[in-house]
């Protein structure tokens, strides 16, 4: 039988509570992953890349909600973009808004996906693939 090394999800978000539900759904489905959190987009991107090391364990998908304190998903998307080391990486954003405007800027900014908050597991695996 084949192993496999599980994927890897770094989940942004200032929500404790979203946090928990997406780790939660997320750890459930049927690949196994290793969850990684980060409290905003600064956490965030201090984790992707760390000051003077090249990060060997990059994540294979990044959950980026678009509130936050300190750094908005947008802004982290956006650099995220910009930087050669990481603008591979797929990010789905993650929102409570459902207005158009949102949504267009988020996929203009470079966003993979967008799912609107609270979801449900189906929406959120939908999403992600």
């Amino acid at each position: 039988m084949a192993s496999f090394s599980p994927y890897r999800v770094l989940v942004v978000d200032d929500d404790a509570g979203d946090i928990a539900m997406v780790s939660e759904a997320i750890g459930g489905g049927p690949y196994p992953c290793v969850i990684e959190r980060a409290r905003d987009g600064i956490e965030a991107l201090q984790r992707l890349r760390p000051q003077g090391v090249i990060s060997l364990v990059m994540p294979h998908l990044v959950l980026l909600d678009i509130n936050m304190p300190r750094m908005n998903g947008l802004e982290v998307l956006a650099e995220i973009r910009a930087d050669p080391c990481l603008s591979h990486l797929p990010v789905v954003m993650m929102s409570t808004s459902t207005a158009s405007a949102d949504v267009n800027r988020a996929y203009r900014t470079g966003a993979g996906g967008y799912i609107v908050k609270p979801f449900d597991i189906d929406a959120l695996f939908e999403a992600i693939h």
